[in-house]
């Protein structure tokens, strides 16, 4: 019996731009379900490019440099126990459903050096490398309640990726390689009134905002998957001008 499963030379590809910060819970949890939901469409004539690109939820006089607060202190200070708590235990049941651990607290950070890292590891390895780093910084900062911003930790991270050896990436994190790409993503993605993530655009048609089912993703590749052409994206950092103010979502 012939493989059901279209050939790669039949396929169009589907650009997925998925705008995140490593200390967002909802964009652990998005990303889990985002791939849950490619992972359920392998067998339509598509071939799914997903680039991350970063955000940052805290400006810079945020956090005192020199003390980062645990993530229920931070919560507990900016929302108020009662409601914090509530937040959390959302947070909790949402994980639990897609299949995710997530530790009782973590550590509160800017985490621009996984930002680099993550531009990084796009250009060199493509969005499976990407998907990789990304898998041990999300895990880590979630499941093990690590500082994802610690550069011994992430020169850890980039050797298990296959990204670089120790001694390139501890010259990659003490230089600024990377970084003007990584501004200058985060103040399109504010230009284009992105406030939230995560915040996923898809074939430059669909912007989705928030965690989402993956039956919605699944509803969105197929109806994509059926289009003639696909629609041309460039493949660098100037492409993250992509218009937030795309058509909703079909209803579910």
């Amino acid at each position: 019996m012939s493989d059901p499963t279209p050939s790669q030379s039949d396929q169009r590809v589907l650009k997925i731009i998925v705008i995140s910060d490593y200390i967002c819970a909802f964009c652990y949890i998005g990303n889990k379900v985002l791939y849950d939901a490619i992972e359920a469409c392998r067998d339509l004539p598509i071939r799914f490019d997903v680039e991350f690109r970063p955000f940052a939820l805290l400006c810079a006089t945020s956090l005192n440099a020199d003390k980062k607060p645990s993530r229920n202190e931070y919560l507990f200070k900016k929302f108020g126990k009662p409601q914090a708590e509530a937040k959390l235990k959302v947070v909790y049941e949402m994980a639990q459903k897609a299949g995710l651990e997530i530790a009782e607290d973590g550590v509160i950070c800017r985490p621009n050096l996984a930002h680099r890292l993550a531009v990084k590891a796009y250009q060199v390895g493509g969005q499976d490398m990407q998907r990789d780093f990304n898998d041990v910084i999300f895990h880590a900062a979630f499941a093990e309640g690590r500082d994802i911003n610690d550069s011994d930790f992430l020169i850890e991270a980039a050797v298990q990726i296959g990204l670089m050896n120790r001694e390139k990436a501890s010259e990659f994190l003490r230089s600024t390689e990377c970084q003007d790409c990584v501004d200058k993503m985060i103040d399109a993605a504010k230009a284009n009134q992105v406030k939230g993530v995560p915040f996923i655009i898809i074939d430059g048609k669909w912007a989705l905002n928030g965690v989402q089912s993956k039956e919605c993703y699944i509803q969105i590749f197929r109806k994509l998957a059926l289009l003639p052409e696909p629609l041309t994206i460039q493949r660098s950092c100037n492409d993250s001008r992509a218009q937030s103010n795309s058509p909703s979502p079909p209803e579910q």
